[in-house]
């Protein structure tokens, strides 16, 4: 059992959810159809996905050709990825995003789809640079962007705030340039997925 306090945290959380988060992903299909967009997913790339959940970014992007491994610290999720995978040419991995297993520059993309606001602060800038530091060219977040007029923002933070982990509302409440900025990253590309999420394509 692990003695890592975020870690332990993360596999409770999602093991509640692990059964109905296919629903949950079903829902904001638009949102993950953005992010690949942004991606380009296309044979002869090779992408990692961090934070790959249930797989709902790498096998989109592994069924357009490119050579696709997803990592998560949850493996009752990745049980589900594999499940769905079939015989799509996807890897997935049992791995702590603060502490990859590759060499640098391995890949030539990275993505974080809604993860980073399951993090604690501190573990998105460390999970932020060693994305950087196994990928050649880009990086692509995907994650919550509530909207600015405060009524909405408020209404819209307290519903999802019920249904998401502790550290959501900070997530939010910062928003995700000022952690890229921190994390010693340049936004390239904003793409906002109405109301609710944004993606950000990311110059290393």
């Amino acid at each position: 059992m692990t003695t890592d306090p975020y870690i332990a945290y993360t596999h409770r959380f999602f093991g509640r959810w692990v059964g109905v988060y296919d629903l949950f992903a079903r829902s904001i299909a638009p949102a993950y159809r953005a992010a690949v967009r942004v991606i380009e997913p296309r044979a002869g790339r090779s992408i990692l996905d961090i934070c790959t959940g249930t797989g709902e970014i790498a096998l989109r992007c592994a069924r357009q050709g490119a050579e696709v491994t997803g990592i998560d610290v949850t493996p009752a999720m990745l049980a589900k990825a594999r499940k769905k995978a079939g015989d799509l040419p996807v890897r997935f991995e049992v791995m702590d995003a603060r502490d990859l297993a590759f060499p640098d520059s391995s890949f030539d993309l990275a993505t974080v789809s809604f993860g980073l606001h399951d993090m604690p602060r501190r573990v998105r800038l460390e999970v932020l640079r060693e994305a950087a530091r196994v990928t050649r060219e880009r990086l692509v977040i995907l994650d919550y962007e509530l909207p600015k007029q405060r009524l909405p923002g408020a209404l819209l933070l307290w519903l999802v705030g019920m249904f998401e982990s502790a550290y959501f509302k900070g997530f939010v409440r910062e928003g995700a340039p000022a952690l890229l900025r921190e994390a010693g990253l340049r936004t390239v590309e904003v793409k906002r997925v109405a109301p609710l999420f944004s993606v950000h394509g990311v110059a290393l």
